[in-house]
């Protein structure tokens, strides 16, 4: 008999506790028969076609700190660490902080206070939340785009999810995105909802004070649009079929409003 203890986030090894896992099992009953079964994959059509604007390039303009400061990622899972390692001395060369470059020499790359596979901090950041060209952002992801590597095995997996969310259930691995009822078991939970500009457009509607090219409200799209890439990389030959089912009802979803 299946247990919730089956329950976990996929992509790291940072625990989904009982009662995030209780939620998340009575959601998917609540709404299974609006989901796509594919492969291993429950997908979760209604979640994934909310409407997100990830304008990350302006969030420091309308907001204190982005979704990148003031935390530690998720833990990564061990697979992930040896590919991370490898790279680390490429990546470093490309970092500017001479201090981070020091610390990465010295200290390395995980916190031995937290679960194995968790970066280490500075100054309150991922100590590779860095300035590339005049932004910051992922220094992990600027080098693999950079030189051409697979951003998918060496990005932190979970750094590259939102706003999707994956969920093994022990059965299937369900394929959401997080909304008001997703929040209740989503990694994520309700901070991108209640603070952030990108996760709600009502909250954008309602900030007059804002200058129209900020989180522009043309600008919000399906949460599977912007991670395509991560989900083709998931899908592999159920792709194609899975987007277009998710486009027609977006289109159809678009008429009716």
């Amino acid at each position: 008999m299946k247990t919730k203890h089956a329950f976990r986030y996929v992509g790291t090894p940072d625990p989904i506790t009982e009662r995030e896992a209780y939620h998340c099992e009575k959601y998917i009953k609540k709404n299974k028969d609006q989901m796509l079964q594919t492969q291993k994959y429950l997908v979760d059509v209604p979640a994934l076609l909310s409407l997100f604007h990830l304008d990350c390039w302006n969030c420091r303009k309308v907001h204190r700190e982005t979704c990148c400061e003031g935390g530690q990622p998720y833990a990564v899972e061990k697979w992930q660490i040896p590919i991370i390692e490898g790279e680390i001395p490429e990546i470093s060369k490309r970092i500017k902080d001479e201090q981070v470059k020091k610390a990465l020499h010295q200290e390395g790359v995980w916190d031995p206070e937290q679960l194995v596979g968790t970066i280490r901090m500075r100054h309150g950041n991922c100590l590779f939340y860095q300035e590339n060209n005049g932004r910051y952002g992922c220094a992990i992801h600027a080098y693999a785009e950079e030189t051409g590597h697979d951003v998918h095995s060496l990005k932190p997996f979970s750094c590259q999810l939102y706003p999707i969310d994956l969920i093994d259930t022990g059965e299937n691995i369900l394929l959401t995105a997080v909304t008001q009822e997703t929040s209740t078991f989503s990694r994520w939970g309700t901070d991108y909802l209640e603070q952030f500009y990108c996760a709600s457009r009502n909250r954008r509607q309602l900030a007059v004070h804002l200058s129209d090219d900020l989180f522009a409200l043309g600008g919000y799209r399906p949460a599977y649009e912007w991670n395509l890439p991560l989900l083709r990389y998931l899908l592999q030959e159920e792709a194609d079929h899975v987007e277009k089912i998710l486009a027609d009802r977006y289109d159809l979803l678009s008429v009716q409003v």
